[in-house]
């Protein structure tokens, strides 16, 4: 379980509204003063980010809660989301060009077109999958409150 502290904003019967700050690794890199990377993350990503979750706990506004999601969650959804449409990609790509291979239009555009519009497709699927079906497996969880 990775766990984050969090302050309460906004308490609804059994929904709490709470906002983490979104910490960066560019402050400890070496290089924060030449990397551009780092210019254009400080200027306009944001400082914190909100999360309305459920629970059974009672809390107060302005309390810090440890927030916890779930690693299996993470890692499936990360192996679902990139790996899956790159294997597709791959496999369209492969299968297009061993069918236009004994084709006059052989050239790696005509399997390069499809295998893209079949991955989007995929990718899109696997998002709905994840937004929808799965979207409980994924949902970040409020262990308890913050002695900090």
């Amino acid at each position: 379980m990775i766990k984050e502290t969090a302050m309460v904003i906004a308490v609804d019967g059994d929904s709490v509204t709470v906002e983490a700050a979104i910490k960066s690794t560019c402050n400890a890199c070496q290089a924060q003063s030449d990397c551009g990377t780092g210019v254009i993350s400080r200027a306009i990503a944001p400082k914190t980010q909100q999360l309305t979750l459920r629970t059974p706990m009672t809390v107060n506004v302005g309390q810090k809660v440890i927030v916890g999601i779930p690693e299996a969650g993470i890692l499936s959804a990360s192996a679902w989301l990139y790996l899956l449409p790159l294997i597709t990609f791959m496999g369209t790509y492969s299968a297009f060009m061993s069918v236009l291979s004994g084709t006059a239009i052989a050239h790696e555009l005509w399997a390069t077109i499809p295998s893209a519009f079949t991955t989007f497709v995929v990718y899109k699927l696997i998002a709905y999958k994840l937004k929808w079906v799965e979207s409980t497996k994924y949902q970040p969880v409020l262990l308890g409150t913050s002695d900090v």
